[in-house]
């Protein structure tokens, strides 16, 4: 187990031993959200084809941005490639920039060198749902979360990058070292993609309505800066760095200098939007259109890819992939193994959904924690993180959501319908072009037993996964926090 996953295990235990339960699954009609309607927009589609590029061609639509950018984020790390994309966004609105960012206030305690930026008369940061606490640690967050839970169980988990209203990438990544495989510790495999046309004045409108609600304050109004304009705590981090902020900087460069003009692909592309009442019933907007829009679109698929770093149903009911079942379509699934996931929570919940899964007859693929992805800048271990749908290869979800409860009801997500054979085909490729390497394929032997193959290799028990593990795995799922996840 890595720092950062013994770290979460940590946090999640003390926050729910502190909070004693997860809370209850709202009641919702079968017919919830079955009219809601999208528009489809004749779209430009490119699949950012590896994650140095995608740090990349952030940087690059900075540095030629004219009038505007908005973005929001779950996190943003005080790391290099954090600091760096923060750097070069303060020299955009140097020049008159309007620079907008909307992050969630979940990993955001006392952090003057980001806050600092918000004294820009160009820039402005708010923060999403934001905690009173701010300087005990997470401890502090803990006590707060447990008298204010239903208010600060919702979370922003959108990622989204727009730049001028012209260039626009969504995806799974957040901001961090880690999300674009420039971590010595571990990295995630994720996923980016580049829109150009009509369907980013949809994100605008919903970038607006988030950006004027009442669930968003100034950063200022939580962490206080004495000094306007000064940039002191910004300055210093950034002088700073890490100890390879040289050679990352460097590379980084290297990847802008020897940027292509995008292999683009014309597509049909449906935006989907959750609702911020649900942040007062808790109800499953963003699933719910979802899947009725899947169901227009194909209405009797037979193949189906789900592509999720989390694999929990919500209230133990696998509605989505039962209705794919029943039109007998052949489903392949690809999510983290046990050993690979991020979270600590989620293998004690999901290790009883995998037999259910292999009895539904589908085919898993278990993302290996010592897998090594041929783009990433260091080879160390890491996560899965894509989170896409692929259709009887022809449409593609591409969005912020995962396989679980807290995606259904409790956090904000968005994402997009693509319509093209072309564009499913290379998001495909992207998921399954290292699958020998990368994936132990899961199954069920004649004995009754689960296996984990891969090559000449094959276990009978979670790969990697030490015996150690199943003490908190026990400990969390008498914690029935299901919900949470």
């Amino acid at each position: 187990m890595t720092l950062s996953k013994l770290k979460t295990v940590c946090t999640m235990m003390l926050i729910t031993v502190v909070t004693g339960c997860a809370q209850p699954y709202p009641d919702v009609e079968p017919d919830f959200e079955a009219n809601w309607q999208s528009t489809e927009h004749h779209t430009e589609v490119y699949l950012i084809p590896t994650a140095p590029e995608a740090f990349a061609r952030r940087i690059e639509l900075v540095r030629q941005a004219q009038h505007s950018i908005d973005m929001t984020y779950f996190s943003w790390e005080r790391d290099t490639l954090g600091l760096m994309l923060l750097n070069e966004l303060k020299q955009a609105a140097d020049r008159e920039v309007h620079v907008r960012l909307t992050l969630d206030d979940l990993l955001v305690f006392n952090d003057k060198w980001l806050a600092e930026l918000d004294s820009h008369p160009n820039i402005e940061i708010r923060l999403f749902n934001p905690f009173e606490s701010r300087k005990a640690g997470w401890i502090g967050r803990a006590f707060n979360f447990s008298t204010h839970q239903k208010q600060l169980d919702n979370r922003l988990h959108e990622k989204y990058f727009n730049v001028d209203h012209h260039s626009m990438i969504l995806g799974g990544r957040n901001i961090g070292n880690d999300y674009f495989g420039y971590s010595e510790n571990a990295n995630f495999f994720d996923m980016d993609v580049l829109f150009r046309g009509d369907v980013i004045a949809s994100f605008d409108n919903n970038y607006q309505t988030l950006w004027e609600s009442q669930y968003v304050v100034p950063i200022q109004k939580r962490i206080k800066v004495k000094e306007q304009g000064q940039y002191k705590a910004f300055t210093k981090a950034i002088n700073k760095g890490e100890k390879n902020k040289k050679p990352i900087t460097f590379d980084v460069e290297l990847q802008i200098n020897h940027l292509n003009e995008p292999r683009f692909i014309k597509a049909s592309v449906t935006p989907l939007f959750d609702s911020l009442e649900k942040l007062n019933d808790n109800k499953p907007y963003f699933r719910q259109r979802t899947e009725h829009l899947m169901k227009q679109k194909v209405p009797t698929p037979s193949k189906a890819m789900i592509s999720t770093p989390y694999m929990v149903p919500s209230d133990n009911q696998f509605v989505f992939i039962d209705a794919l079942k029943e039109h007998q379509a052949e489903v392949t699934l690809l999510t983290n193994s046990s050993a690979s996931n991020d979270s600590g929570f989620v293998p004690a919940y999901y290790e009883k959904h995998r037999e259910t899964l292999l009895d539904k007859g589908i085919s898993i693929y278990e993302y290996k924690s010592q897998a090594i992805n041929d783009d990433h800048y260091f080879h160390v271990d890491t996560y899965y993180h894509n989170k896409t749908v692929i259709l009887d290869e022809r449409v593609t979800y591409i969005g912020s959501s995962n396989f679980d409860p807290r995606s259904d009801f409790l956090n904000v997500e968005f994402g997009v319908l693509i319509d093209s054979e072309e564009f499913a085909k290379q998001v495909t490729h992207y998921l399954t072009h290292q699958k020998e390497d990368l994936f132990w394929a899961v199954s069920r032997e004649q004995s009754g037993e689960t296996s984990w193959a891969s090559g000449d290799q094959v276990h009978t028990k979670d790969p990697n996964y030490s015996s150690w593990n199943k003490v908190p795995d026990w400990l969390f799922r008498k914690m029935n926090g299901e919900f949470e996840l």
